[in-house]
């Protein structure tokens, strides 16, 4: 399934995008911005699994002492 939205955002910003679609980086700006989306939510995940890791290593240090 495919959604639409509308997303507003700086000049340069477009224009670099654009860029990286004429040096063959991307077909286009739906194809650059789905891969944005893909790694800005894959950071957030890991940066959570990351959190999560320290709280628990956490624990486990209380818990050893």
């Amino acid at each position: 399934m495919v959604s639409k939205a509308y997303v507003e955002t700086s000049d340069f910003l477009l224009a670099d995008l654009d860029e990286m679609i004429r040096e063959g980086l991307y077909r286009d700006r739906t194809e650059a911005v789905n891969d944005a989306l893909c790694i800005l939510i894959k950071q957030y995940k890991l940066s959570k699994l990351h959190a999560k890791d320290i709280v628990r290593r956490t624990r486990q240090s209380s818990a050893a002492e």
